[in-house]
């Protein structure tokens, strides 16, 4: 396929573009909140981390002999965790910001990388979600 063709061989209307806008500007919203409650929990998780282990020590009581062990283990999870989703709200943002100056410029290549940040950040969703929907079976199955 030549480069000055399409994949897609179709122009934007007004409504498309007005709708396409209109999402730029939504998921720009959403990271700016989502990157905002990432700091705010990682700031709360800082100030009651020691809280939190008494608790886990209750609630498991062999987790005491493993001593800062557990604690390493859980300050490393914990950041894993924050990264991905860091890394999350930050493609909806690369995506609002670049899709944006696309449209705005009439930038194609602005514009796909834009497109390419949503992608990622829909790859990187779908992932977890799988994740999320295996560890609730294997729990559902830990019950029957």
């Amino acid at each position: 396929m030549e480069n000055d063709q399409s994949l897609i061989q179709m122009q934007l209307d007004y409504d498309g573009g007005h709708i396409l806008h209109e999402t730029v500007r939504w998921s720009r919203f959403l990271s700016i909140v989502g990157i905002v409650a990432l700091c705010f929990c990682l700031l709360m998780f800082a100030l009651v981390g020691t809280a939190l282990l008494g608790v886990i020590s209750k609630l498991a009581p062999g987790i005491e002999e493993l001593g800062g062990l557990a604690a390493g283990i859980l300050i490393v999870v914990v950041l894993v965790f924050f990264a991905i989703l860091g890394v999350l709200v930050y493609m909806l943002y690369r995506f609002s910001t670049l899709t944006r100056r696309g449209i705005d410029h009439q930038d194609q290549t602005a514009f796909a990388a834009g497109m390419k940040c949503l992608k990622t950040y829909f790859l990187v969703s779908g992932i977890l979600a799988i994740l999320g929907l295996l560890f609730n079976i294997m729990s559902l199955a830990k019950l029957f």
